[in-house]
């Protein structure tokens, strides 16, 4: 935005940074060490503090200083209790409440003159937040928040300290994850010694996301994620420091800057700082003999949702860092062969300019370099703390005035949508995500359009409505990689492409006229983005509900749940939105039961006569499938199922390894996952035996007799090009072995085209919805196939609504999901992620519709002849159980 202007005291900055060594410090005597409360110093070989251990220490330690407080912010997933430390001299926890109002004007920029805020910048200490981390298995994070604490509260007589004391508030959470770090520290507890030492842990460390948590920082699905941004909105941090490992190989730290491209919707001020902080770190840990830092490589943060980087469109300055990790607390040595072939001269770097050479790497070397980060980065707010305050005044302040004169002026979420709970939903995230939302009156109009009353309003000359824009508008990845196309590429590192609207299916508008006097009168700010009232219109015994809104399913449980009958009406039905084939006819429940449910879930019902022609559902049998090589995605499809009232059983090899599994379930799925880990999981002697093994050929032998005797087998995404040769379909993955020269899509949003749209799958399916393609497959039917393709990318049209698509000619055309008849049963193939972290509402649907009981209606094609088991259990060209390259060969016999 060419409005914004770096300030002069920002470049004064640059020349008040690293800090050399200090002089030997005083130790306050009463304070207590890690080691007396715990038995073990952090960082000590083969010894890992858990959560509780963690706590202890911190309890013990602020019971001896009055330079430390604790605070009880949340809960976990798990229900634990999430506890902070804040970290500074006594006078200024005193005044902890008025220093985080002033930290908050000056966010926001609210009712200030820039005098006003030069004033309370010269005059207040900086608050800056740090963490032991998010992802459990990078063990460091956590330990290394006892001696810095420790560091920070007994020092005596060191300026380093007395200084950080002084000028800065340190908000120091031990974790943001503490159930994780209790799972992954118990797991190498029972571990330690055996020859499981270094084993992977067989379960997510998050309950439901694992490594995902650091993927839904502005959607918030989870609860810690929750935590995190209401306490990043209550203490306003203007430096948020998040502690990851591990760094590129033979690297000790990764550090800022970040590689190319960065979001240009977040300030410059914020832009510069992250390079500045990253400079100083790495002259910072020169000046104290930890060489090994490293910048750029492969890390780039493009991505919006990462819970350590989607504080930058509030104008944090959100950054982490990658410290060297071999396994847990197991120490590792290392020469300059290890390293790779490139690293093998120790020739220095611009940006990797002390190479490390090399010796052994422990756990204490990995705390030692994150403590010396945190310190860095403390001192730096020391030193700065006026300008960084004055620049999160600026930021705000020029964010305001950018849009009071350039457009977007405001985003409109019609309260009228195909999914009106959907676009509620989307307006409280923007709320929950520290936005100023507002509900439109009767009258209100924007771009000469006329609203229905309680739509929603984000006007954007507000001070964190960079990330309104972020969200809502369209990613396009810059043209210089794009462009690239005829060498392959490693990054992007994660999504390219999230355009919440277009995932959630509502129709957001960008206001391209200024708000009016009269329209801003039209509107008024809400807390909370209220649904409209449902309400059971009609006079007939059933009650007809529509298929279009996600929350009709959550209805449809619950009356399920109640011994309600539950049907899909065959022929048009009325409902509260017009006439509609597909909708859920509910029957056998009062009309006073509906109207609670339809209260409840925001779903409207109509009383009307039972339809003619309809087809009937009843509560599943779901088996999800939930192997001990964890898949996020397995996590994700459980957190949605429970979410909407989907009773399912988790099931694990043993349960897939036994016979009969048509007896125990009616539909099974196979969330997205790795042919490996589908198949053969973790080899004999990495983890306990328990926990070796994928389904095998039992198990997947298995799993045909159960598609062929009436199941519903489900396949998401990578899942689904493993089983076409697995399950000798009649169906070819045509980015089977693509190169990324020729097919590049590392997740982007794409839009299909619905076909055959009276199969059940596809009721209350959009004509022609975006779906989330992150590396799936892209399908061609085979002679043989008797099926129907379910949605289809356009022919000679490229798909990419939101990211990057390089070569989108390899899949126009192509089938993007399909269902196909084996046996009595069937299987549905999805070459995408209908639920993708919990963001993708629009195609929660593609799932939803397949988890229940009915009679499939017939497949447009003829049939083909079942393969045998023999043919199935050892394909052509394959071992047993194994996937092959020609998946011609794989035809049915």
């Amino acid at each position: 935005m060419s409005s914004f202007k770096l300030c002069p005291s920002f470049r004064l900055a640059c020349l008040a940074l690293v800090c050399l060594p200090a002089a030997p410090a005083v130790l306050r005597a009463e304070a207590p060490t890690p080691v007396s409360v715990l038995g073990h110093a952090p960082g000590d070989d083969f010894y890992l503090a858990d959560y509780e251990d963690t706590v202890r220490y911190f309890h013990a330690l602020a019971a001896s200083s009055d330079r430390i407080k604790l605070f009880t912010i949340g809960k976990t997933s798990e229900g634990k209790d999430i506890e902070i430390a804040v970290i500074s001299s006594p006078k200024n926890l005193a005044k902890l409440d008025e220093y985080k109002k002033i930290a908050g004007r000056l966010a926001h920029a609210t009712d200030l003159t820039d005098e006003q805020a030069h004033e309370l910048a010269r005059t207040t200490p900086v608050i800056v937040h740090i963490d032991g981390g998010l992802h459990s298995d990078e063990v460091a994070g956590p330990q290394h928040t006892m001696p810095l604490a420790y560091k920070l509260v007994s020092t005596q007589g060191d300026p380093q300290v007395d200084a950080i004391l002084d000028q800065v508030i340190l908000v120091l959470w031990p974790t943001l994850n503490p159930d994780g770090q209790d799972r992954v520290v118990h797991w190498y507890r029972q571990n330690v010694g055996t020859k499981y030492e270094v084993s992977p842990m067989p379960w997510l460390y998050q309950e439901y996301v694992g490594h995902d948590n650091n993927r839904d920082g502005y959607m918030m699905n989870m609860k810690e994620e929750q935590v995190v941004v209401k306490t990043q909105l209550d203490f306003s941090p203007a430096i948020f420091y998040c502690q990851h490992q591990t760094a590129p190989f033979p690297a000790r730290i990764w550090i800022p800057p970040f590689s190319d491209p960065i979001s240009s919707n977040i300030n410059p001020l914020v832009r510069s700082w992250l390079n500045l902080i990253g400079a100083n770190m790495t002259a910072y840990l020169n000046a104290h003999d930890m060489p090994g830092a490293i910048s750029e490589s492969r890390f780039d943060n493009w991505y919006a949702g990462f819970t350590d980087w989607a504080h930058v469109f509030r104008n944090e300055i959100s950054f982490f860092t990658e410290t060297a990790l071999y396994a847990y607390a197991t120490p590792h040595f290392y020469t300059v062969r290890d390293f790779p072939k490139e690293y093998q001269d120790l020739r220095a770097l611009s940006l990797y300019t002390t190479p490390w050479e090399g010796g052994w790497w422990h756990l204490k070397d990995a705390v030692n370099y994150m403590v010396g980060g945190s310190m860095s980065v403390l001192d730096l707010a020391a030193k700065n703390r006026e300008t960084l305050l004055y620049n999160r005044y600026q930021a705000a302040h020029n964010n305001i005035e950018h849009f009071r004169k350039e457009p977007p002026f405001a985003y409109v979420i019609s309260s009228r949508q195909s999914d009106t709970p959907e676009a509620a939903l989307l307006a409280q995230k923007m709320i929950d995500n520290g936005l100023d939302v507002y509900a439109s009156k009767e009258g209100f109009k924007a771009n000469g359009v006329a609203y229905p009353a309680g739509s929603w309003v984000i006007p954007m000359d507000q001070p964190f409505s960079a990330l309104a824009k972020e969200l809502f508008e369209r990613q396009k990845y810059p043209d210089a990689i794009e462009n690239g196309t005829s060498k392959a590429i490693d990054l992007p590192y994660d999504v390219t492409g999230w355009t919440l609207p277009l995932q959630m299916g509502v129709n957001v508008d960008a206001v391209t006229d200024p708000l009016t006097q009269q329209e801003r009168a039209a509107m008024a700010k809400i807390d909370k983005a209220a649904v409209p009232d449902a309400t059971v219109d009609g006079v007939g015994t059933t009650f007809a509900v529509s298929h279009r809104e996600n929350a009709s399913f959550e209805l449809v449980n619950a009356a399920l749940a109640t011994g309600a009958t539950v049907s899909v009406a065959q022929e048009p039905v009325k409902t509260a939105f017009g006439t509609e084939t597909g909708a859920f006819v509910i029957g056998g429940v009062s009309r006073a039961a509906i109207g609670e449910l339809a209260k409840k879930y925001a779903v409207p019902a109509v009383g009307v006569s039972a339809p003619a022609k309809a087809l009937p559902l009843k509560k599943a049998r779901v088996g999800l499938y939930r192997p001990w090589m964890a898949s996020i995605d397995e996590g994700w499809t459980r957190w949605v199922l429970q979410n909407y009232g989907f009773a399912f059983t988790s099931v694990y090899n043993a349960d897939m390894r036994a016979a009969d599994l048509k007896s125990r379930y009616d539909v099974i799925v196979l969330p997205d996952m790795s042919a490996k880990q589908l198949t053969d999981g973790f080899g004999a002697g990495v983890v306990p035996g328990e926990y070796a093994g994928g389904l095998g050929e039992d198990g997947l032998e298995n799993l045909r007799a159960f598609v062929r005797e009436g199941g519903t087998l489900i396949a998401l995404n990578k899942t689904a090009g493993a089983l076409i040769p697995l399950m000798s379909l009649p169906v070819k993955n045509v980015l089977d072995g693509v190169k990324s020269d020729k097919f590049f899509c590392s997740g982007a949003l794409l839009r299909v085209e619905t076909e055959h749209a009276e199969q059940p799958v596809n009721y209350g399916v959009a004509a022609s919805p975006v779906v989330m393609f992150q590396t799936g497959p892209a399908f061609e039917t085979q002679p043989g196939f008797h099926g129907a393709v379910l949605a289809r990318y356009a022919k000679e049209t490229n798909p990419l609504e939101s990211g990057l698509l390089l070569h989108p000619e390899a899949i126009e055309g192509k089938a993007a999901a399909l269902e196909l008849a084996y046996g009595r049963g069937h299987i549905v193939l999805f070459g995408f992620k209908p639920q993708f972290r919990g963001q993708s509402h629009a195609t929660y649907k593609y799932l939803f519709n397949e988890l229940y009981v009915f009679d499939h209606p017939a497949l447009p094609a003829e049939p083909a002849a079942v393969p045998t088991a023999k043919a199935e259990a050892k394909p052509a060209k394959a071992a047993p159980g194994k996937p092959v390259d020609d998946e011609d060969d794989m035809l049915p016999q």
